[in-house]
């Protein structure tokens, strides 16, 4: 008689952080007089990324917001634009969406 081994599939860290970065929300935290501070949140409402347009002093930079100025993103709201750089860097899963809030 034989002996069937019923196999799992093993879920890694890795695994689980993907799946915890499949609804992500881009949070506006700040966006006036100039200066535009915001983060992504994963569904678990934990921030994954946080971006800013601020200098070392709090200042905004002469260069506006670095995701914008080298293209990654259209505008300082672009969702799509932010998720596809995500995805790049790893930190979002293929299958990811995003929404934005505030």
């Amino acid at each position: 008689m034989s002996h069937a081994a019923v196999m799992r599939p093993v879920r890694t860290h890795l695994d689980l952080e993907a799946s915890e970065n499949h609804r992500l929300t881009l949070v506006v935290d700040l966006d006036e007089r100039g200066i535009f501070r915001a983060h992504v949140e994963n569904d678990m409402g934990k921030s994954i990324f946080d971006f800013s347009n601020e200098d070392e002093e709090g200042a905004p930079s002469e260069d506006g917001l670095w995701l914008v100025e080298f293209g990654y993103m259209r505008h300082a709201r672009d969702a799509h634009g932010l998720l596809e750089y995500l995805q790049e860097m790893g930190l979002a899963g293929s299958s990811a969406s995003m929404s934005v809030e505030g």
